[in-house]
């Protein structure tokens, strides 16, 4: 019998903790695995109101019988979260070694975030508000000048390796990656001095590159986090075994495998014949299988065309015929299936709220008139070839072109004059957004970078995304989720609108795995319907049945 996992109601903030942002933390032994953001009370097969249908057959009673019988040997294991399991996860990149990478594509980042995440923390993290949580810091504040930060560390936090996450070690590993830094440590806290502001250290901070790694004699990491490295076959096969001391508390599967190199349809047919319980899926094909779980975060990714810096479109008219021709909303409908939103602005709404101000909407007629006695050059338009989608939207952007006067050929071998390109978003806090989305996209470095008081200005933020905008060397298309998918014996799954698998509101973590069959799951609807329709073929057998003679039929005509 698996062990059951109970939870401890955790002690509520004040009020005025509440209104000052501070945090506090709540010291719990080692002794018992469970932690209270670990377990969950209360059975996770919510009751349902069933149809009542006339007196079933003996056969439909046999039936629910076996079924009844079946849940009666699983229902305690299967309806309480418990310890156990290996958590089968398939990833596209291929990594030969376990540190972020310096220049990632999106592929590569969500990659990289998501598995480096389960086995290091950061000091803070954001949640999708853009509010900053506690992680291995507890309490922060800046001074006046907001240049100074002082971070006071949750205590009694070791390393996979035993060692003690101590402010001097902290100091180490950020002075390690932020060389310009000045970071100090101190008994129980560490301070940073450097030229961002307050907020944006925070969300700097927050970034998956900035997670707390040290790494021993075979350059693997070793960090805080839930998870420890147990085995590493490099491009191939990464296993992660949860951790007994974890400060938040142990796992409730005993192991994750990540197996790397596998593209979104090798992930998908895996995932159809169960030799995976979690995969990355393209937005516009999570899955849908019966019983599977498929979720999409919020819009953090953004698919645009860039101007090359060699591009024969010199003249910025010929750039915004283009960008006027282009008509989004076709595209969306049928090559995305409906994912993401129409784009005009780098930054998606939910981070601004000034989006709408950036018209997406196409204007042919326009292109046409500022096009009008030029000529112009035919220009090549490249795409990455291992993203499904990107050769049909560039074929179709080719054709929008063409309708204006346009020429535009698509091609992956001839020199780039523009190339249709997926960059993320990855921060809520939007001046970091579109500070990371600029450097991705090859544009220069956004105004907001360098001022404490335009962070916080909404207005200096949209002049800085307009200046970026201006000469129209990047056509911003669309905002585009990641989704994910999950097999039915995946329990306690809550997507994190992030897009990340260990977030501020999910994480690998907690969630448990059901010892039920998928088999039994996927059963219960079928039996259930087998069982209406019988229903339904039973009760009019049991009604008198009126033959009328056959002349009956024959006199009725005559009259």
């Amino acid at each position: 019998m698996s062990p059951t996992a109970y939870k401890f109601r955790a002690p509520t903030r004040s009020r005025v903790e509440q209104d000052a942002h501070v945090e506090t933390s709540t010291c719990v032994g080692t002794g018992i695995p469970a932690r209270p953001s670990r377990a969950k009370l209360g059975p996770c097969m919510h009751q349902k109101n069933f149809l009542h249908t006339p007196t079933p057959p003996q056969s439909s009673w046999l039936v629910l019988a076996l079924l009844f019988a079946t849940f009666a040997t699983t229902a305690s294991a299967a309806t309480r979260p418990h310890y156990g399991g290996t958590l089968r996860v398939l990833l596209q990149s291929a990594p030969e070694t376990l540190d972020f990478p310096a220049n990632p594509t999106p592929t590569s980042y969500w990659d990289a975030a998501r598995t480096l995440s389960l086995i290091g923390d950061t000091l803070v993290k954001l949640d999708a508000l853009d509010r900053p949580q506690p992680a291995l810091a507890v309490v922060w504040q800046s001074d006046l000048s907001g240049r100074i930060c002082l971070f006071t560390l949750r205590r009694g936090v070791k390393f996979h390796d035993g060692t003690v996450a101590t402010p001097a070690a902290i100091a180490q590993i950020l002075s390690a990656l932020h060389p310009a830094w000045q970071v100090r440590a101190y008994p129980d806290s560490v301070s940073i001095e450097s030229d961002l502001p307050g907020p944006s250290l925070l969300a700097e901070l927050a970034l998956p590159r900035n997670l707390l790694l040290k790494y021993n004699s075979n350059h693997l990491p070793v960090g805080t986090g839930p998870f420890v490295v147990a085995q590493w076959q490099p491009g191939k096969l990464l296993t992660l075994a949860a951790n007994e001391e974890s400060w938040a508390g142990r796992p409730f599967v005993d192991s994750i495998q990540l197996e790397f190199g596998r593209s979104l349809r090798d992930q998908s047919v895996a995932f159809e014949l169960d030799k995976a319980d979690l995969i990355e899926s393209a937005p516009q094909n999570a899955a849908q299988r019966r019983g599977t779980s498929s979720s999409s975060s919020l819009p953090v990714e953004l698919l645009a065309l860039v101007f090359s810096k060699n591009s024969k479109a010199q003249d910025v008219h010929l750039r915004e015929a283009l960008a006027l021709a282009i008509d989004r909303k076709p595209i969306q409908s049928v090559l995305l299936k409906g994912a993401g939103e129409p784009a005009a602005s780098i930054l998606p709404n939910w981070m601004t709220g000034y989006a709408a101000v950036f018209s997406a909407q196409p204007d042919p007629q326009r292109a046409r008139a500022l096009l009008a006695g030029t000529r112009q050059p035919a220009l090549n338009l490249s795409y990455d070839p291992s993203d499904p989608p990107a050769q049909l939207i560039a074929e179709r952007i080719a054709l929008n072109a063409r309708e204006v006067g346009i020429t535009v050929q698509v091609s992956l071998s001839s020199p780039e004059d523009l190339r249709l390109v997926r960059a993320v978003l990855p921060s809520p806090d939007p001046a970091k957004s579109l500070e990371e989305a600029s450097h991705q996209l090859g544009l220069a470095q956004p105004t907001t970078s360098a001022s404490a008081s335009s962070l916080h200005s909404l207005d200096d933020l949209y002049q800085s995304e307009r200046a970026l905008l201006d000469g129209y060397t990047i056509i911003p298309l669309f905002h585009l989720p990641v989704a994910s998918s999950v097999s039915p014996r995946v329990r306690d799954w809550q997507p994190d609108r992030l897009g990340q698998w260990t977030g501020t509101e999910s994480s690998l973590a907690e969630i448990w795995l059901s010892d039920r069959p998928r088999e039994i799951a996927l059963e219960v609807p079928r039996l259930r319907q087998e069982i209406r329709q019988d229903d339904q073929q039973e009760v009019p057998r049991e009604l008198p049945v009126h033959n009328p003679p056959a002349d009956a039929y024959t006199r009725t005509a005559s009259r």
